[in-house]
């Protein structure tokens, strides 16, 4: 069983111009190589495997898988597109599978009309045993016969393009290396054998029942002894099922909590961060109001009634603070009386009549002489007449002020010392607020700086209460379900001791030769079935066992020779079944950080020791088939791998340009290259190289692969 592709071949594929003869790259058993610098057909040979097993191709351009259906324009050799309207382009692989050979080709005719392209696909296959050659006509038998060359479940180990190698096993899961070591380990096949077993106990279970019914002879307590037996081997079969499922919840729930176990501790430690950065802004602000509340208070102190800053300085000269105020009022009145020198006037001044009248008549009565319009008698006159009605007052706010102080000038005299002392009280009050708050400055940068360190930034606090709920659900559903299990679990063993019981009693009651026919057939079945589970169980725990040895010795090949340490695989067997894998350093730390080379490395051993742990056959049983698998490794690694593959791989298939020397175009190959070439030639090492080149030098309108092969 298993595959080994013979050959592929092209035509008017991409670059790979001209008809098939042209382009046919034929295989053995071991390494394959396809050795090409950029831009001459590493991809576009990968897409043709991709053509042929999903009808589909890679557009390196876009970095994106499309149907074929949608690439026929791309997929045609440009040269030939521009040499003819009409054209036909196809792949063609012929493989062996189990002693049959097939040839698969898909192929397009492409029809230029009014500037349009036409196409119409076929796919034909043809099936070889012995000199029988038949042609498969049905569609479902041609895709039957594709999928020989790799079945979809090994298409993820089997086909692979540059950074997939790092998604070999899905270690982001608990279940994920179980998964894989059931498809490489072909324990999926006891799966579905352990599948069937369960159905031919249910079988022979409900031919015992039937045949029980048929028993005539039942009384009322045989009749009760079955039904009490029926009802625990329901509930045991419920319940098996929900500790089933129950056990999928808590991997999933397990699986979310590991998830956010990473992040938990930092958002923990942002949200307390943030708590205290709050408080300590707070604190900062109450300060600073404090702050502007003090330097504001500075006006009422001014002005302040029993202390007023304002008479700083004035001590011992509050008693000529009278005379002071009585020349000021003096002074006040003066200035007012001559800006209004009319506003207090003598007994017997002319009235407000008499002054209108001397006015009109340009006449003083007062002086008894003229008082001609416009001149300063006559504006004089004027403005006695257009005097206020009331007499002014000298006093305003400040003279009542003033007036206010000399009422308590005793007081004052005994206050005014005290100013001093005051001002400089408060001053202190300034400055140590100021001191206090460019401390709180400090204190909060300082928050500031750890809420950075720890991530704050690409992180609110909504996304950290999530993280911090959603570790707490998963951590809480993982222990309600492991409950469940156990409390399951107790019922189990409760009702299977009412069961035996039940099956004890009604062995004795009815005995009659069909009935204990089908109760042996049911009883057979239940063994058979419990034979496959086991097996299944052992193989699987052996597997786990030797991979701790095994993936180890593999990983130290693979990375043998560098400089940095790779770490230590661990491989543990959780409580819920599953298998966690860590890297640890020397330390038995967990390790990160590992580059590109040591994580596809890693993802290699363990599927390599898996495949290698299998029962019987010790390879893999199908073509190993990597696009540019080495982009980001060194020269050791890939000398390593070189070293190991064969032994775990039957067939690979390798598109590298690592060992591609385009500065020398007589040679091609770097002396590494060459000395693989060498051991290929001698037969120490199986396998092809082939090396892709260009003849001249082309854009992609007229690109045109040619190939050499090393190894013939």
């Amino acid at each position: 069983m298993g595959t080994l592709i013979k050959s592929i071949s092209f035509q008017n594929f991409y670059n790979y111009y001209g008809s098939y003869e042209d382009n046919t790259y034929t295989f053995t058993e071991g390494i394959n190589i396809i050795n090409a610098d950029n831009n001459m057909g590493k991809s576009k040979f990968y897409n043709g495997f991709l053509w042929i097993l999903r009808d589909e191709v890679y557009d390196s351009d876009e970095k994106k898988y499309y149907p074929v259906s949608a690439s026929y324009f791309k997929m045609m050799s440009a040269k030939a597109r521009y040499e003819s309207p009409e054209l036909e382009m196809g792949v063609r692989i012929i493989y062996e599978n189990d002693g049959i050979t097939y040839n698969v080709c898909k192929s397009v005719l492409c029809k230029k009309q009014d500037d349009e392209w036409d196409y119409q696909a076929r796919t034909d296959v043809m099936e070889t045993e012995g000199n029988n050659d038949l042609p498969l006509l049905d569609k479902d038998e041609k895709l039957a016969a594709i999928r020989c060359l790799i079945p979809a479940e090994m298409e993820k180990y089997s086909l692979l393009q540059g950074e997939s190698m790092e998604r070999l096993v899905d270690l982001s899961t608990l279940d994920g290396l179980e998964k894989t070591i059931n498809v490489l380990a072909d324990i999926n096949n006891l799966i579905k054998m352990c599948g069937l077993a369960s159905e031919l106990v249910k079988q022979a279970k409900k031919s015992y029942q039937d045949e029980e019914k048929r028993n005539k002879e039942a009384d009322e307590g045989i009749i009760r002894l079955r039904q009490e037996r029926d009802n625990y081997e329901k509930w045991i079969e419920e319940a098996k099922e929900k500790i089933e499922l129950a056990r999928k919840e808590s991997v999933e729930a397990k699986e979310k909590e590991q998830q956010y176990e990473s992040d938990f501790f930092s958002s923990k430690k942002r949200i307390q961060l943030r708590k205290e950065y709050d408080e300590e802004c707070k604190k900062l602000k109450e300060l600073k109001d404090k702050h502007e509340q003090q330097e504001l208070s500075i006006t009422s102190r001014l002005f302040d009634e029993n202390c007023p800053w304002l008479l700083y300085g004035l001590v011992g000269e509050t008693s000529d603070f009278d005379d002071y105020r009585i020349a000021l009022t003096k002074q006040i009145a003066k200035k007012e009386i001559q800006e209004n020198p009319d506003i207090m006037l003598p007994e017997g001044s002319p009235d407000a009549p008499s002054l209108k009248r001397m006015l009109e008549h340009q006449w003083c009565e007062v002086c008894n002489r003229e008082a001609p319009r416009g001149s300063e008698p006559w504006l004089h006159i004027k403005k006695v007449m257009e005097r206020p009605k009331e007499p002014m007052r000298v006093s305003d706010s400040l003279m009542q002020f003033y007036g206010d102080i000399q009422k308590s000038t005793g007081r004052y005299e005994t206050t005014i010392p005290k100013i001093a002392d005051d001002y400089t009280q408060y001053m202190s009050e300034i400055f140590n607020l100021e001191e206090q708050i460019e401390q709180q400055v400090k204190v909060v940068e300082a928050k500031e700086n750890e809420l950075t360190l720890v991530g704050s930034e690409t992180s609110t606090d909504d996304d950290d209460r999530r993280v911090l709920a959603g570790y707490n659900q998963a951590k809480k559903t993982y222990e309600e379900k492991e409950e469940e299990i156990q409390r399951y679990t107790s019922k189990i063993d409760l009702w299977q001791k009412g069961l035996d019981k039940a099956k004890k009693e009604l062995d004795k009651r009815q005995g009659s030769a069909p009935i204990r026919k089908a109760k042996q057939l049911y009883e057979d079945m239940q063994i058979i079935e419990s034979i496959f589970y086991k097996t299944k169980e052992r193989i699987f725990e052996e597997i786990v066992s030797k991979l701790q040895v095994s993936a180890n010795e593999m990983y130290g090949a693979l990375t043998k020779g560098n400089q940095t340490f790779g770490g230590t695989l661990n491989f543990v067997r959780q409580e819920n079944g599953t298998v966690k894998v860590s890297v640890t350093n020397s330390f038995g730390d967990e390790l990160f950080g590992n580059g590109t080379g040591f994580q596809r490395m890693k993802q290699l051993a363990i599927v390599m020791s898996i495949i290698s742990s299998k029962v019987g056959n010790k390879n893999f049983e199908y073509p190993f088939i990597s696009d540019a698998p080495f982009s980001e490794f060194s020269p050791n690694f890939i000398r390593n791998f070189f070293d190991v593959a064969p032994h775990v791989f039957r067939q690979s298939i390798i598109m590298i340009k690592d060992l591609c020397e385009p500065n020398n175009p007589k040679q091609l190959i770097t002396k590494h290259g060459e000395d693989i070439a060498e051991k290929m030639r001698t037969g120490e090492i199986k396998g092809t190289f082939y090396v892709n080149y260009l003849e001249e030098r082309a854009d992609a309108s007229n690109l045109v692969t040619k190939k050499k092969c090393y190894s013939e």
